[in-house]
């Protein structure tokens, strides 16, 4: 994926997705805690799109890390963690 610079110069990857809808990935101009670009993204299809903070974004990767690597997005314990919780 090719990373560009809209007109404000904030960075962005356009895409299609699985249905070949257009779709990006764009830094935003939000600036809560940081600079603008690094506090939230713009994700989604068209003008139909999610506006995430990087906490949220920071929630996320796991969950999407683990549906990549064993097709869920349930987290499982390590087996001490759960003997020792129960």
């Amino acid at each position: 994926m090719k990373v560009k610079h809209t007109q404000r110069g904030f960075e962005i990857i356009e895409f299609k997705d699985y249905n070949s809808q257009e779709c990006s990935l764009q830094q935003s101009s939000l600036a809560i805690y940081v600079q603008p670009g690094t506090s939230a993204i713009w994700f989604g299809v068209g003008n139909e799109r999610m506006h995430l903070s990087d906490k949220e974004v920071k929630k996320l990767l796991p969950h999407l890390q683990q549906w990549l690597e064993k097709g869920t997005f349930i987290i499982q314990k390590p087996a001490k963690e759960q003997i020792n919780n129960s």
